[in-house]
């Protein structure tokens, strides 16, 4: 379930915005060719619920709704039942909002809090580039994978693999990608890693307190958490409020924490231009002394070596 993030501008209290969020939503003016129609919204919780995160209580509920996209090809009405999900919440100061939308996130946010002004939602997504990829793929890589919490019991986020990738070819014709359990550990996925230019996505597994596993995959302006292979203490609620901890606890504190880690890799030139070219050569030279591996079993008549 791919998020985005949106900070309110406009409200400041939850229940006034849950109150928005919930209240009837007028259908669109077909004229513009696509109309959002026959919304139905409900509040999960009957009562906010809390979770506390770097010190602080963080307040949230989870909205459900459907509607019906209508797009007008003259003279046929095409409608595509649609559904989706709000985590709205606040620290006291402000409101905002994680909805599994993407490209019309901000126009269906705006009908659902009924907003027609300017500058009422302001984009709070978390932008990643391709630098931050490469950074997170060599901590791995090197298993210089943890990352310490400076917190009196001591708590750890531990980068435990890193599990796909996606990105462009140096000819920008042809795509890169590379999945599995364990493919750092996949030569072949590497010699994939050397030929890409840009990567625009990561997927990575993450130990962090008392969460034993949290799959993550991001990509510029998106977060997702895999629900499936989620272990850790958040494993006995119910599935609603799981998922919204899980995306308050990415959101707010792990990627946070991630985000500080390259930055600080940065300032002490832990990660820079001549350690990305020390980390390519590193793999090349790996890659190279595989296929020589390879190659003299070949010639010797051994078999296959894994």
């Amino acid at each position: 379930m791919a998020t985005t993030r949106w900070k309110d501008r406009t409200t400041s209290k939850i229940n006034d915005a849950i109150n928005l969020l919930i209240d009837n939503v007028e259908n669109d003016n077909r004229s513009s060719g696509i109309s959002r129609e026959n919304w139905k919204i409900s509040k999960v919780f009957d009562e906010n619920l809390s979770i506390t995160l770097f010190g602080n209580e963080i307040t949230y509920n989870v909205i459900r709704f459907t509607y019906d996209k209508i797009t007008l090809y003259e003279p046929d009405v095409n409608v595509i039942p649609q559904n989706g999900m709000v985590v709205v919440y606040s620290n006291d100061q402000t409101v905002s909002y994680i909805i599994d939308k993407n490209s019309d996130a901000k126009q269906v946010l705006r009908k659902l809090l009924s907003y027609t002004g300017k500058n009422e939602i302001d984009d709070n997504r978390m932008h990643f580039d391709s630098d931050f990829f490469l950074w997170l793929i060599n901590r791995v890589y090197y298993t210089n994978n943890t990352i310490e919490i400076a917190e009196e019991n001591g708590f750890e986020l531990e980068l435990q693999s890193i599990k796909g990738f996606v990105g462009d070819t140096e000819d920008s014709q042809t795509k890169v990608s590379a999945s599995g359990e364990s493919v750092m550990n996949i030569i072949s996925t590497l010699s994939f890693f050397l030929e890409s230019r840009k990567l625009k996505q990561i997927k990575l597994d993450l130990k962090y307190k008392t969460h034993e596993k949290i799959e993550l995959i991001l990509k510029d302006g998106i977060l997702e958490v895999d629900f499936k292979s989620y272990l850790g203490s958040f494993e006995q609620d119910s599935i609603d409020e799981r998922m919204a901890k899980l995306y308050l606890m990415a959101y707010i504190e792990i990627v946070p924490l991630l985000v500080q880690e390259y930055r600080t890799d940065i300032e002490n030139d832990l990660w820079n231009k001549d350690c990305y070219v020390k980390f390519m050569n590193n793999v090349a030279d790996t890659l190279k002394g595989k296929i020589e591996e390879k190659t003299k079993a070949i010639n010797a008549g051994l078999p296959d070596i894994d």
